[in-house]
């Protein structure tokens, strides 16, 4: 069983202090989500509950309490809440994510493989981005991660199939339940029933304690309802619960609803630039399921994490992009399975030119290290290509933020004075992070007919805001002075 090198560590670090960090402190929040998360968590600030959660006055049921506890312990301790929130809420967990796959698919295979499945899964664009946003899917992430590398730890004895062990794996599956809802639980289950099956090996649950361990995951999941239903909203809040987040976006959902094979289609987005390897694999292994019992142990866990979740959330009704995160690992350790097979072929070149011409740097790369014949150096230009494109990105998060974000346009707010805003419900979000800013004090308007009657003709001094898309809309309209404006929002006075 081959040891993990500190030096690779050392460099993964360096990745997350040159990339990370660095967009994590400059870049903005977002109002949408990230700011909501803000307003949500003062809510439960103010309320003193625990349990049920509130997005101003309306119940708000769409996740579990778990990330907003983590949130309202530092919005509540410290003035950088911002930073600290997504650092110990997404990056953290996502650094802890690509440790513990490098530890795992080094002792499975080797060094060298183990440390290029970990940078190929740190530099996927979509990974890094989560990585530095405030949700909870990357810490749900690694509680479904930690409870699959206690599996195949046990599994393939690289650790000792001890009681405090074999609970890690439960406990950990009912924590990404409590993080995001039934994904957290469903995802690590599906794969460790695929695998076990792929193996023929389904004794195995025994030496699992697996019904001892699914009933764990029930008793703790009916407490946490338990003392939901024991508050003042509870049955409400619990009816809310099963009906949008359960039947609502597996059954029948009413947003986000997406065709059976949309995953499909966008994971070529998702996990590019790997996702070249990925297709092309899938391909390969499906045609080749007849044979499976000659795969080896790494591909078996790469079909198995790739495609059994992936089956399953096509499926649902409702469908997001972000869902697929918890499966990356096993998407990224597909291509590089793929990869090892066909490199001394023709296809192994042809795929490698191809992503090198689409990212253009691993082509000079390549050139400049002389890597023709060194296959595992030209699979390393990619991920090494990826680095030298976000670093240089990260330094221009100030620029992004002065035309992208709200940030200005918050800064132009000078006063307590009324705001309106058209078509922009989100704005409310604010008060999240702006404390002189109260949702109170914000009114959304959906049609310009009610500009006149609500603005133009009262007599006090206000502030207009909505999106630049919107812009063109208020030419015409003498009072209304445009003071500010980016490539996202735009900045109104109205002065009598």
């Amino acid at each position: 069983m081959q040891k993990i090198s500190y030096k690779n560590i050392f460099k993964i670090l360096f990745i997350y202090l040159i990339i990370y960090i660095p967009i994590t402190l400059k870049r903005f929040p977002d109002i949408r989500n990230e700011i909501k998360y803000y307003a949500i968590t003062d809510n439960l600030i103010k309320s003193r509950e625990f349990f049920i959660l509130k997005y101003f006055s309306e119940l708000y049921p769409d996740k579990p309490p778990l990330y907003f506890w983590l949130i309202r312990f530092f919005k509540e301790n410290f003035a950088n809440f911002n930073f600290l929130s997504i650092f110990f809420g997404s990056i953290i967990p996502s650094f802890i994510i690509i440790i513990l796959i490098y530890n795992l698919f080094t002792k499975l295979k080797n060094e060298k493989f183990g440390f290029l499945v970990a940078i190929s899964l740190a530099t996927t664009p979509f990974f890094m981005g989560i990585s530095v946003f405030l949700r909870m899917d990357m810490l749900m992430n690694l509680f479904i991660t930690i409870s699959l590398y206690y599996f195949f730890s046990i599994y393939f004895n690289l650790i000792k199939n001890s009681w405090f062990n074999r609970e890690i794996i439960y406990v950990s599956i009912f924590l990404g339940i409590f993080t995001k809802g039934i994904a957290g639980g469903m995802v690590p289950l599906s794969i460790i029933l695929g695998f076990l099956i792929l193996e023929k090996n389904l004794t195995f649950l025994k030496k699992i304690d697996f019904l001892a361990g699914v009933g764990f995951i029930i008793f703790c999941t009916l407490t946490w309802f338990s003392l939901i239903y024991l508050q003042p909203e509870g049955k409400e809040y619990l009816s809310l619960m099963f009906k949008q987040e359960t039947v609502g976006r597996i059954v029948k959902a009413k947003t986000h609803i997406k065709p059976f094979y949309y995953y499909f289609v966008r994971l070529s987005f998702l996990i590019f630039p790997y996702s070249l390897f990925w297709y092309c694999g899938i391909f390969h292994y499906l045609k080749d399921i007849k044979n499976y019992n000659r795969w080896n142990y790494l591909e078996k866990i790469g079909v198995i994490w790739s495609m059994v979740p992936l089956v399953l959330f096509s499926l649902a009704s409702g469908k997001l992009d972000i869902y697929m995160l918890p499966l990356f690992t096993g998407m990224i350790l597909l291509s590089l399975n793929f990869f090892i097979k066909i490199k001394e072929k023709k296809i192994g070149e042809v795929l490698l030119k191809i992503i090198s011409v689409i990212l253009i740097i691993p082509f000079f790369l390549n050139k400049f290290l002389k890597n023709k014949e060194n296959h595992y150096k030209n699979f390393l230009t990619i991920p090494l290509s990826i680095i030298i494109i976000f670093g240089v990105l990260a330094q221009g998060m100030g620029t992004f933020n002065r035309y992208f974000t709200l940030k200005p346009v918050v800064a132009q707010i000078q006063d307590n004075r009324k705001i309106y805003t058209y078509r922009f419900e989100d704005f409310k979000n604010i008060e999240g992070v702006e404390p002189r800013v109260k949702a109170s004090n914000i009114t959304n308007i959906q049609e310009i007919s009610e500009i006149k009657e609500k603005i133009i003709n009262s007599n006090s001094r206000v502030y207009f805001i909505t999106k630049n898309k919107y812009k063109d809309r208020f030419n015409n309209i003498s009072n209304l002075k445009l003071k500010f404006n980016n490539e996202s929002y735009c900045f109104f006075e109205i002065e009598q």
